[in-house]
């Protein structure tokens, strides 16, 4: 079994059961069980190992409801979310698989993206910018911002071409990163997906990948370089690259947005990647924008609720813990949410419409336009 790999913390965190991890995990807030918490999926990997329990669809849903958000991870020495998704392997490969993960996966496979739409639709934001086929930097679009949000990526290329930097874009070749793969399970999927993505980069001659998804951008970061040997291309998020464009004095944000805003952190690049303050410099860089911060923020930040497979299997449950981040930016005064995520975007959006909040939900790139 694959958790057979871990089995040194899974005995730590049963031996020990501090139950820290408990503390704030959005999915054990709204269920209440000891088996949603992260310590209860310690006791579940723990029967499997000693032949007490047996895969089922029980502890399938036991297992899968996880944002995988890290909350825990950033509470415990353990490697927390790597078993966890190493049970869901376990599962997956015992038969017991989420129809709505599967269902999603076999679209990637299909069509090269989790949302079931035309691989050659996936290029349609780019019509008309100047990339170039012979850099060696690639913007990676990933699935949720093309096909999605496909003015935000609009504006990000525009913004980084428009000052002179030389970009690639693979365009319709380009493939989903497996992010959804991994995290679910899928692991024999997540493989094939890399195997894939490797060979399209190496061929375009890519030897830096820029991205705005933070779950792209933790998987080819921290992922790709574990399960992948020949993996060897620098990742960069698009926060990073855009905070020392500011620095250096090639992006320079001079007109006014007089606004009060609060800034949420995705848990891909917050806690997962510990990318917290380049966000908060690029906010700090327009003029008249007021950044006031949430009680929990940075490592601390409360989870969007759609990571790690929620918003596809428990969509209930994953919105329910949005409503509670929207209360909290709220509580700031601000008049604008602003993040850097299109799966937090996404779903902070159904839960604005659901509460009928007044506060405005701007991507972080959207914003910096208006400074420019």
């Amino acid at each position: 079994m694959h958790i057979e790999e871990y089995e040194e913390d899974i005995y730590t965190c049963n031996r020990t059961r501090c139950g820290f991890c408990r503390n704030e995990c959005p999915v054990y807030q709204e269920k209440g069980f000891e088996s949603y918490s992260c310590r209860g999926k310690m006791l579940i990997a723990r029967g499997l190992l000693e032949g007490v329990l047996k895969p089922s669809k029980e502890l399938l849903d036991c297992v899968n409801l996880c944002a995988t958000c890290n909350y825990c991870g950033s509470r415990c020495a353990l490697r927390n979310v790597e078993i966890i998704e190493a049970l869901r392997a376990d599962l997956v490969e015992a038969g017991f698989k989420d129809q709505y993960h599967e269902r999603i996966i076999e679209g990637i496979k299909r069509n090269g993206n989790p949302y079931l739409k035309p691989r050659n639709e996936r290029e349609i934001w780019a019509k008309d910018i100047p990339f170039s086929k012979s850099a060696d930097t690639l913007l990676y679009a990933g699935c949720t911002y093309p096909y999605i949000f496909p003015d935000w990526l609009r504006t990000t290329a525009q913004t980084l071409t428009g000052i002179g930097l030389k970009l690639n874009c693979l365009g319709n070749d380009e493939y989903c990163c497996g992010n959804l793969m991994l995290t679910t399970g899928f692991l024999e999927d997540f493989t094939e997906t890399g195997k894939k993505n490797i060979e399209a980069f190496r061929k375009a001659g890519v030897k830096r990948i820029v991205t705005g998804c933070p779950g792209c951008y933790k998987i080819f970061a921290e992922d790709y370089p574990k399960h992948f040997s020949n993996f060897d291309i620098e990742v960069e998020h698009i926060t990073q690259l855009v905070a020392k464009l500011i620095d250096e004095g090639k992006i320079k944000p001079t007109k006014p947005v007089n606004s009060i805003v609060t800034y949420h952190d995705p848990c891909h690049l917050g806690r997962h990647m510990r990318v917290t303050e380049d966000p908060r410099k690029i906010l700090s860089s327009i003029p008249g924008l007021e950044l006031v911060e949430m009680e929990h923020n940075r490592f601390d930040a409360k989870c969007c609720g759609a990571g790690g497979g929620m918003m596809a299997a428990y969509p209930e449950v994953a919105v329910k813990i949005a409503e509670k981040r929207i209360k909290e930016a709220e509580a700031t005064g601000a008049e604008m949410l602003v993040t850097i995520c299109p799966i937090c975007e996404f779903n902070f959006d159904r839960a604005i419409r659901y509460t009928d909040s007044k506060i405005k939900l701007v991507d972080l790139m959207e914003l910096l336009k208006k400074a420019i």
